[in-house]
């Protein structure tokens, strides 16, 4: 059986915002990337946690990205290039240990994984399209974690109490550079 395409057919998923407002979520990836500005940013993908009373889109996404600073500080430095401060204020956020040393941002970033924190949301007109913005990131009201993950595989179905999965950010932080690797099981 055939088929021809019909682009009078074709449909859009829709996207509609999260309202505004303050969100209960875990930090699950943390990646410095290169866009095609040729600006860095780091971005972090956070997971809206389900267990959480009254708090709406468990398991959805919400996005946030620290842009290098034009003109860093002697601090900035230290994070290449990045607002200390800001770092500094995700750390406290996260409860990692104060005075902690790190020798690199992937070291850094390795601890930050899985942790939760707290995060207010608003809405932004940019290039006239409205976009959900995080304003705002502070420590969790509600530090013992029950998520359960939709893919129940992981980690048995619960998100750890707050610790890392340090281990698996760290070894694909040690691979070469895999850009361009497709993996061998992907349904299409």
């Amino acid at each position: 059986m055939g088929f021809s395409n019909d682009h009078k057919q074709a449909a859009q998923s829709e996207y509609s915002l999260k309202p505004e407002g303050d969100y209960e979520v875990i930090i699950k990836s943390i990646e410095e990337k290169k866009f095609s500005t040729g600006t860095k940013g780091i971005n972090l993908k956070l997971l809206i946690r389900n267990d959480v009373p009254d708090q709406k889109f468990g398991n959805g996404f919400l996005f946030h990205t620290f842009w290098k600073r034009k003109q860093p500080t002697e601090l900035d430095e230290q994070v290449s290039g990045y607002s200390y401060g800001q770092l500094m204020n995700l750390s406290k956020s996260a409860n990692l240990p104060d005075g902690k040393s790190y020798e690199t941002l992937e070291e850094f970033f390795a601890d930050l994984i899985d942790k939760c924190i707290r995060v207010t949301v608003k809405h932004d007109d940019y290039n006239d399209k409205w976009r959900e913005v995080i304003t705002w990131i502070t420590e969790t009201k509600y530090p013992e974690c029950n998520h359960v993950y939709k893919d129940r595989t992981q980690n048995g179905g619960f998100a750890q109490n707050n610790q890392t999965f340090a281990q698996a950010a760290v070894s694909a932080a040690a691979q070469p550079n895999t850009e361009n690797y497709v993996p061998d099981d992907l349904p299409f």
